[in-house]
């Protein structure tokens, strides 16, 4: 869950906490299963992909197995989180919808989901740009072993958040994150958020523009032809279409988290966001079913786009 928290007026919040019980447990439990599923999906196309030989994978599969790691790391987080909530219903009910968690594991949950978080929006970010470069700059960059170039910054950076403010996560009655007070680190968050929707849109617009431009010209195709190759527009669409999932995901979050500011509260919004994280994943599994279909046999430019990742990896 985004690590936002303010005091919580329960009178206007919910409607009793047996319905803010069921509200709360199944709705971010049903739609982090799906995107869990997904996640583990994509992990088998890619192992499979990479397993029969094609170890010069492109970015267009590269992408979505990149994002599945990091969807993968939230959801797997946010089932751990609300099955062990979900296993103290009694205790929700009867305490005024709070719950005794363990030592240590609200802080624990609570740094973790920032740093998948953070490894997420920065990823896409990183890819956003990358795709900038190379299609509109015609920049080719080498991102070097398993693009170790792209893994190392974004790390670094996600971890040195969480890590110089341990002491802002704890419980949030029913969930963990950002303790009542620490506005500072949800505040740093919205504005990582808020600046990579924006960098990642900007980049966006600016690829699908030269894409539809060179694609509308027949006779730049051939002039361009050692600038962007027919391969590279059609592995960069496909990498597009994971970053309309990306900006899809999180404008809501952005319209959340102004609402936490502004005191707009209510049960069914911090139901919906861990549900609304996920759906990044599920879209990305969906998105990836239909650039690539159920089979990696039946994929008509596959050993084209495999001889793009094989240009791409140097």
């Amino acid at each position: 869950m985004i690590p936002i928290s303010s005091a919580q007026g329960h009178s206007s919040y919910g409607y009793g906490a047996k319905t803010d019980f069921y509200i709360v447990m199944i709705i971010p439990l049903v739609f982090n299963s799906f995107s869990f599923l997904g996640t583990l999906y994509i992990f088998y196309r890619t192992f499979s992909r990479w397993k029969y030989g094609h170890s010069n994978v492109s970015l267009s599969f590269r992408f979505p197995f990149y994002i599945a790691i990091t969807d993968f790391l939230y959801s797997s987080s946010i089932l751990i989180e609300f099955s062990y909530a979900a296993s103290k219903r009694t205790e929700f009910i009867n305490k005024n919808e709070t719950i005794s968690w363990q030592f240590l594991f609200c802080e624990i949950l609570g740094i973790f989901f920032t740093i998948f978080i953070l490894l997420n929006i920065l990823l896409v970010a990183a890819i956003s740009i990358v795709t900038w470069l190379r299609v509109v700059q015609e920049r080719h960059l080498a991102l070097g072993k398993y693009d170790y170039k792209i893994w190392l910054p974004i790390i670094f950076i996600s971890l040195i958040i969480p890590l110089s403010s341990v002491n802002a996560y704890g419980s949030r009655n029913y969930s963990c994150g950002t303790k009542v007070g620490y506005n500072n680190v949800a505040m740093l968050v919205i504005v990582l958020i808020f600046t990579t929707l924006t960098t990642t849109m900007f980049c966006y617009a600016h690829v699908m523009k030269v894409i539809r431009n060179v694609k509308d010209d027949n006779s730049s195709i051939a002039d361009s032809f050692n600038k962007l190759t027919d391969i590279e527009r059609r592995t960069f669409k496909k990498v597009l279409t994971y970053i309309l999932v990306f900006i899809l995901q999180y404008i809501p979050i952005i319209i959340y988290d102004i609402c936490i500011f502004l005191k707009v509260r209510h049960i069914v919004f911090d139901a919906i966001i861990p549900a609304v994280i996920s759906f990044g994943g599920i879209g990305n599994v969906i998105q990836y079913l239909y650039n690539e279909g159920l089979s990696d046999d039946n994929t008509s430019n596959y050993r084209l786009e495999s001889n793009e990742g094989s240009q791409q990896s140097h």
